[in-house]
C-alpha cells in the first residue's frame, strides 16, 4: 500500500506536463474570454495575449516539443530556451515593480526570480556550463531540491492570496486560481528532474564506489602475493650436510 502511495501521478512527470498543457491551454482561453467580457477593443485583446500570454504560449510549445522525438533528443537546448525565457520574465517583472510598485507585483517578482534560479541550476547540472562556469560553488546550490520548491508553491499560494482580494469577478477569481497551480505545476516538474538528477549520481557515485573498492581489493591481494614471496626469499636456505671422507 505504501508503494502506491509513493507512485503517485504527482511522482510522474509525463502526467504532470499533461497536467501543465492543459492547464496552459484552458488560462489562455479564460483569460480572452475575461478580456472580452471587459469590452476592450481588439487592439487591446491581441495585446493582452502578446503580453500576458507570451509567457503561457512560449511554455506550451516546450512541452509539446518534449513529445516529440526531436525534443527529447534536443532536450539540453529546450531547457536552455526555458531558462532565457524566465529570464526575460524576470527582468519584465523587475521593471514592473519599478513603473507601479505594489504587493502583486512585487511577489510576481519573487515568484519568477525564483523560478528562474531554480531552473538554472536544475537544467544546468550534468552540462559542460556547469563545469565551465563551476556553478557547483554558487551560493544558490545549497538550497536543496526541496527547499526551491516549497519556496515557489508558498510564493504560488501568497500571490493567490493577493490577487483574490483585488479580483472582483468568478472568471478572473479561476484565472488567478488556474495560474497558482500552474506555478505549482511547473515547479513540481522541475522538482522530479532534479529528483532524477540525484539519484542518477547517487548510482554513479555507487559505481565508481565499487571500481574503487575492487581495485583496492586488488592491489591489497598483489601486495599480500610480494609480501609473502619476499618473505619465502628471505628464508636462510638449508645447508647440506658434507659427506664424510669414509663415505664413498
Amino acid at each position: 500500500m505504501e508503494k502506491k502511495e509513493k507512485n503517485s501521478w504527482l511522482d510522474n512527470p509525463s502526467i504532470i506536463s499533461n497536467v501543465v498543457i492543459v492547464l496552459i491551454l484552458i488560462i489562455i482561453i479564460l483569460s480572452q474570454s475575461v478580456a472580452i467580457k471587459s469590452n476592450l477593443s481588439t487592439y487591446a485583446i491581441l495585446n493582452n495575449v502578446i503580453n500576458h500570454n507570451s509567457i503561457y504560449l512560449l511554455v506550451l510549445i516546450y512541452f509539446l516539443a518534449l513529445k516529440t522525438n526531436i525534443g527529447k533528443k534536443y532536450f539540453n537546448y529546450l531547457n536552455l530556451f526555458l531558462i532565457i525565457l524566465y529570464l526575460i520574465n524576470s527582468v519584465t517583472s523587475f521593471l514592473t515593480i519599478l513603473q507601479s510598485f505594489s504587493l502583486v507585483s512585487l511577489f510576481s517578482f519573487a515568484l519568477n526570480i525564483s523560478l528562474f534560479t531554480y531552473l538554472f541550476h536544475i537544467f544546468f547540472k550534468k552540462t559542460g556550463v556547469w563545469k565551465e562556469f563551476k556553478l557547483e560553488k554558487s551560493p544558490f546550490n545549497d538550497i536543496s531540491n526541496d527547499s526551491y520548491f516549497y519556496i515557489i508553491v508558498v510564493l504560488s499560494v501568497s500571490l493567490l492570496a493577493i490577487n483574490l482580494i483585488e479580483t472582483t469577478t468568478i472568471n478572473a477569481v479561476l484565472l488567478v486560481l488556474l495560474e497558482s497551480i500552474y506555478y505549482i505545476m511547473f515547479s513540481r516538474y522541475v522538482y522530479l528532474y532534479g529528483l532524477f538528477l540525484n539519484k542518477k549520481h547517487i548510482k554513479e557515485f555507487s559505481s565508481m564506489k565499487d571500481i574503487a573498492t575492487g581495485i583496492i581489493e586488488d592491489v591489497k591481494e598483489v601486495k599480500e602475493d610480494i609480501d609473502e614471496d619476499i618473505k619465502k626469499s628471505k628464508k636462510p636456505k638449508k645447508k647440506k650436510a658434507s659427506k664424510s671422507r669414509g663415505d664413498k
